[in-house]
């Protein structure tokens, strides 16, 4: 029997880490603009096609803030009411816990970016074809696609901020272990 050869790693496909979590990631945002697009062949009932786009609408921020950027980027943010005020809080697993998946991250990248700007182009459509009401969906969509985005932009950056300075802080350690052993 022939040895078999180990497959080339160049030519094979990277796969998803979290595949069920980057497809809920897609399926709720695709799902509402779907159910948005095509709500009014089902039903001519604007509070049903209201509550049916914004439920899925609300699946997509939690799934999205609470799931899908802990699991498929490492980040996580929330923010904390108190007597002094808002505070935002940022979250990044550290470097030695982070595992991120080439294609976990672009498909929550990409997906996260596009979307408020597919509800902006319906949103525009929604005005010239005067259904005033439906805009009321498209403001909901946009605003908690727009709040994610901000979200994990910001945690994004702190992440990379939080790097630098470990990155830096390494580099001055070893520069002071260097000159006392000079």
């Amino acid at each position: 029997m022939a040895d078999a050869q180990p497959a080339d790693p160049v030519l094979q496909p990277i796969a998803y880490g979290h595949p069920v979590v980057a497809f809920f990631h897609v399926f709720f945002k695709v799902a509402s603009f779907l159910v948005y697009l095509l709500c009014g062949l089902f039903s001519s009932n604007f509070i049903a096609n209201f509550v049916a786009v914004v439920v899925l609408l609300m699946f997509d921020f939690w799934t999205t803030k609470n799931i899908s950027g802990r699991l498929l980027v490492g980040l996580r943010y929330w923010n904390e009411v108190t007597d002094q005020g808002s505070n935002w809080r940022f979250e990044t697993l550290e470097e030695g816990q982070r595992s991120i998946n080439a294609k976990d991250s672009a498909c929550f990248w990409w997906s996260l970016y596009i979307q408020p700007l597919v509800w902006i182009a319906l949103g525009i459509v929604t005005i010239f074809r005067l259904k005033i009401d439906y805009l009321l969906i498209v403001v909901i969509a946009v605003v908690l696609s727009c709040a994610n985005v901000f979200g994990y932009t910001k945690c994004s950056k702190e992440a990379s901020n939080q790097l630098k300075a470990m990155a830096t802080n390494a580099m001055r350690q070893g520069l002071t272990a260097a000159i006392a052993r000079v």
